[in-house]
């Protein structure tokens, strides 16, 4: 069953908390920008830009605080281009170009107190992070997203 188009906004409820998701269909297909806030609060969780169902565009992500813990660029549904990430305390950790969803050319790690450090020293301190990683397989993407609950219109 197809979505209808036009803005668009629904509130899921996965484990840890209730999400709100904003954006627009286009031809039954996510378009434009779309918005991932704490249902409770408003509170920014992520964003992302759709091109005809894919993500295609800007993308950034927040920490529970606030604070932006990713930022960079999809090309058909793949990291690409430039991307910087940062701890939670706002300090960059990493930054570098992905190609096809992987790191490509030279990338710069740093640790919490802002001192630049190699990619060795760093995962064996910041493995937990693992926000920095070669291969970006973990987040959902494409129409894999979740629809409107119930009908398909919003």
């Amino acid at each position: 069953m197809r979505v209808a188009d036009g803005p668009c906004s629904f509130v899921v409820h996965p484990i840890g908390g209730a999400l709100r998701y904003e954006g627009r269909y286009e031809n039954g297909l996510r378009d434009g920008l779309w918005r991932v806030t704490k249902a409770e609060t408003g509170a920014p969780c992520w964003e992302v830009t759709w091109a005809r169902g894919e993500w295609h565009g800007p993308s950034r992500s927040w920490y529970s605080n606030g604070q932006l813990e990713k930022e960079g660029e999809h090309r058909h549904g793949r990291m690409a281009g430039p991307w910087t990430f940062w701890f939670q305390t706002g300090q960059t950790a990493a930054r570098g170009h992905y190609e096809e969803d992987q790191k490509a050319g030279a990338w710069e790690y740093w640790d919490k107190s802002g001192r630049l450090v190699s990619w060795e020293a760093w995962e064996r301190e910041y493995e937990t992070y693992d926000f920095a990683f070669d291969d970006y397989r973990g987040t959902p993407r494409g129409e894999n997203w979740p629809h409107p609950p119930g009908a398909f219109d919003c």
